[in-house]
């Protein structure tokens, strides 16, 4: 009979222990967990060679680099290139547009100097000072 209910605890405790272990400490469907200000994009590639970019939380926008801010209401407004030259000195603008969220992905639809852009973002990490995403979708529509 011991030998019963010791073989239920060791079950149990596996059991509990792996469910510990699945659960993800980010809470990346969570949009709260977007709402801010995002600045300073760091650009890798994957393993698969798709693009990710580390953004860290920032207090205002910066002047004289990009950055976005995601809005509670959905909107957002996002520091670009001011004009098509990326050539220094490179002069910025803030640009509005919209996003949601769908699953573990940001739907961006964002003006800039050309015209509109669509995006899907992947969010790979989400926390109090760091967001990381995955490239999945980059489309300009021209004036």
């Amino acid at each position: 009979m011991k030998r019963v209910v010791l073989n239920y605890l060791v079950i149990a405790t596996i059991t509990f222990s792996a469910t510990l272990m699945s659960c993800d400490k980010s809470d990346y469907k969570d949009p709260q967990n977007l709402i801010g200000r995002w600045a300073h994009p760091m650009y890798a590639d994957n393993a698969e060679g798709k693009a990710i970019i580390f953004y860290e939380r920032t207090n205002k926008l910066p002047v004289d680099s990009n950055g976005i801010e995601f809005i509670k209401n959905g909107s957002l407004i996002e520091r670009k290139n001011a004009g098509w030259c990326g050539t220094p000195p490179v002069t910025y603008s803030n640009y509005s547009g919209n996003w949601h969220t769908q699953n573990e992905n940001i739907i961006i639809t964002v003006d800039y100097w050309g015209g509109m852009e669509h995006r899907i973002w992947k969010i790979i990490d989400v926390t109090e000072t760091t967001l990381k995403i995955e490239v999945i979708l980059q489309e300009y529509d021209n004036k």
